[in-house]
């Protein structure tokens, strides 16, 4: 896409591939960023607005949850347990129909809340949250009890820092599906100023049909994937941890 995007149009379309533009077309993604409808910068704003706050809703909710369930023994605590495992083999597009008339009756329809709500809840990272903290050693737990502290200063003080590596990990998983999610954008978002950068692509197949354009649509999808290459080599150290520690949790 990258390559693509720095080439003319007479160098994509001739027979002979060339990775390495002769005469690079910089310009391309200036007239990419300022070309799409809505703004692209007005999309990627809004993804990141989104993605951001469903994500860190999701973790938290999932690591509070998860906590629960790996460290403290109460009655039902197997029951609840089994029914989150139990909304996996429940397909997403059966809820669609429900949660489309839900955010309609709470007035979030084509607003923020119906983008980021929803997808504070997720049993698969609930689930492996507390299969994460279960590798947490108890011996910390309880000095950390004889010395006072609550519990919600022990999942807030302990167990939330040492389960970074997870959190970095489930973050970019739930982060890059969040970026990519275009059904659900489509169905609670009318107004151009909320679209989503998924949606604002999506609009770059009506001109498919029209070559000249190609090479600057390719510098808008360059540009809507550069936040998440960001994210990825800023967490790269987190992440390996995170999914290594996931795979011996989940054993």
């Amino acid at each position: 896409m990258f390559t693509a995007t720095l080439k003319s149009m007479d160098e994509i379309l001739a027979k002979e591939i060339r990775w390495v533009p002769s005469n690079p077309q910089w310009g391309n993604f200036i007239f990419a960023w300022n070309w799409v409808q809505p703004p692209l910068w007005r999309s990627l704003l809004n993804s990141v607005i989104v993605v951001v706050s469903s994500v860190s809703l999701q973790l938290l909710a999932s690591s509070l949850v998860g906590y629960v369930l790996a460290k403290q023994k109460f009655r039902g605590n197997r029951m609840i347990f089994t029914w989150i495992l139990a909304q996996l083999m429940i397909p997403s597009a059966v809820g669609l129909v429900p949660m489309y008339v839900l955010m309609t009756l709470l007035g979030w329809y084509n607003t923020y809340l119906a983008l980021i709500i929803p997808g504070a809840f997720s049993a698969y990272t609930i689930f492996l949250m507390r299969q994460y903290i279960i590798t947490i050693p108890n011996d910390i737990l309880d000095a950390a009890r004889l010395s006072g502290c609550s519990e919600f200063g022990l999942y807030w003080r302990i167990v939330l820092p040492l389960s970074k590596p997870a959190i970095a990990a489930l973050g970019l998983v739930n982060g890059v599906f969040a970026w990519n999610d275009l059904l659900w954008p489509t169905l609670m978002i009318k107004n151009l100023d909320l679209y989503t950068v998924q949606m604002t692509l999506a609009g770059l197949w009506d001109i498919r049909d029209s070559a000249q354009y190609l090479n600057i649509a390719a510098g808008a999808i360059t540009i809507a994937t550069i936040p998440l290459l960001i994210f990825t080599i800023i967490n790269q150290k987190y992440l390996l941890k995170g999914w290594s520690g996931l795979s011996y949790a989940k054993r």
